[in-house]
């Protein structure tokens, strides 16, 4: 059984192949990782602001790894290769781990191998895996989650295992602690019961590796967790109606990656009904995991990203490919000859169009852009602040990396203070009423980087008591998948108008 990660060799080829044409790519939120740990790294303080304790990141344990393998070389610079580094090693180690869950529920080795490419393949651990993110790394967190959720009902062992992978994955994504609700949810459903013993290790272990977190994060940030969670949720959605176009986009997402394996299990439901490999007692968690999360994410009204459906993806990839397993044991003659490798060729074709035709062509312009564009905007605004100086922006993290500025962050990830902002007015109310002159604790904003579709929107303009005065502009060709076409990034120096 140990031999067999040999299998995983065509997978991991197959990842860095992909992974290469991304290669040195990076992103805005990576440097709002960055900039933490460059503070925790220097000054020894959980901030974004040097000064100003924040809980700005959703991953503790990711900005503390930067901060840890950047500190020998003292370099701003050689965190975010940390990060890039850090965040391919995790890729692979992902498909090493979904191998291992396939492994752990009965695979054969033809199914190991061909569920292991599929994985491999996902266009979304490609693309993230290659931006530096910790998205990679929550991807193999909840691998190892799963892996661990086997045998997590049975025996003490496995279930100190999936209590700390699950604690370990909740400091890289806030999301995974809904991981142990699900586990006690599906011990409730296993048939005999669980022992109360194993199920409290499980939950004993969790807590021993998060409770230190939390009362550090309470006692030296405020809060158990992060502002972000708050800044992108819009609410509870109650409205059927509103549920169901809602649900929508986490299954577009998943489809767009997982499609074979999302029809190999509804499959397997149809045809072997009570019988069907996910309804069986060792998947019992990931079945209930890859549902919870997803409605999870709707009821909170969050804007699902495909980077945040990587923590389902795992479960879904080996639930898909045992699934297949099921069937091509049930089915005879031809069918049984070509299920296996046709289902993997369509999985391989639609991920390698959705990769080349939606993901490389605006990750790699975006990626150039920040780091090229971008960053020489926020270089000029260094050369041109004064100490002090404030700048309001939306996109925060290169600016405070580049500029060295104390930045006001307009989309309230960092700054509770613009989050009740924008609870009450949208983005565009807020930049072109110049709302943000009134955020509590910032008495005076210097500067403001719009970003918009129009240039040079505001220059000459006296808005909320302040004059406008264009500085530096640039452009950036998209804003990612969501957000195409060209937008100007548009500097201003921000001067009061004394009253007549």
């Amino acid at each position: 059984m140990s031999r067999r990660w040999v299998e995983t060799v065509p997978a991991l080829l197959l990842l860095l192949a992909l992974m290469l044409p991304l290669r040195g790519g990076f992103t805005d939120d990576g440097f709002i990782h960055v900039q933490y740990a460059r503070n925790l790294m220097t000054r020894g303080e959980y901030s974004f602001n040097p000064g100003e304790t924040s809980f700005g990141t959703t991953s503790p344990l990711w900005v503390m790894a930067l901060a840890v393998l950047a500190r020998p070389f003292s370099d701003g610079h050689a965190l975010v290769v940390a990060g890039q580094t850090l965040s391919w090693l995790a890729a692979f180690a992902a498909v090493i781990m979904l191998h291992r869950v396939l492994v752990l529920l009965g695979a054969t080795r033809r199914t190991a191998i061909f569920g292991s490419v599929a994985f491999a393949a996902d266009v979304w651990l490609v693309r993230w895996g290659a931006l530096g993110m910790e998205s990679s790394l929550a991807a193999c967190m909840a691998a190892v989650m799963v892996a661990a959720s086997v045998r997590a009902y049975e025996d003490r062992r496995a279930a100190a295992a999936f209590g700390a992978a699950a604690a370990v994955g909740a400091l890289v994504r806030p999301e995974l602690y809904l991981a142990l609700p699900v586990y006690l949810a599906a011990a409730l459903t296993q048939r005999p019961r669980p022992r109360t013993r194993t199920v409290i290790t499980a939950c004993v272990f969790f807590a021993l590796l998060v409770g230190p977190w939390l009362a550090f994060a309470k006692w030296h940030i405020g809060s158990f967790l992060p502002n972000t969670a708050g800044a992108k949720s819009g609410g509870l959605v109650s409205d059927p109606v509103l549920f169901a176009k809602k649900l929508w986009m986490p299954a577009r997402i998943m489809a767009s990656s997982q499609a074979v394996a999302l029809v190999a299990m509804l499959a397997d439901l149809v045809v072997m009904r009570r019988n069907a490999f996910v309804l069986g007692p060792r998947f019992r968690f990931a079945l209930l995991w890859m549902v919870a999360l997803p409605l999870a994410y709707v009821i909170a009204d969050i804007q699902v990203l495909s980077r945040y459906l990587l923590l389902i993806t795992p479960a879904v990839c080996a639930g898909g490919w045992m699934s297949l397993q099921s069937l091509w044991h049930a089915s005879s003659g031809r069918a049984r000859a070509v299920v296996m490798p046709a289902a993997l060729l369509v999985a391989l074709a639609i991920n390698g169009t959705v990769y080349a035709l939606v993901v490389i062509p605006p990750s790699r312009a975006f990626s150039q852009d920040l780091q090229v564009n971008m960053a020489g905007l926020a270089r000029f605004l260094h050369d041109h602040a004064q100490p002090g100086d404030v700048v309001a922006a939306a996109d925060i993290g290169y600016l405070a990396f580049y500029s060295g500025c104390r930045v006001l962050d307009l989309g309230g990830l960092v700054e509770p203070e613009t989050g009740k902002l924008r609870a009450q007015y949208d983005y565009e109310d807020i930049v072109a009423q110049g709302l943000y002159f009134n955020v509590p604790g910032y008495p005076h904003v210097d500067f403001l980087v719009d970003r918009e579709h129009e240039a040079n929107r505001f220059d000459g303009r006296v808005i909320n008591g302040h004059r406008f005065e264009k500085i530096y502009m640039t452009t950036v060709r998209n804003l990612g998948i969501r957000k195409p076409g060209e937008f100007y990034y548009t500097l201003y120096r921000i001067t009061p108008v004394e009253a007549p």
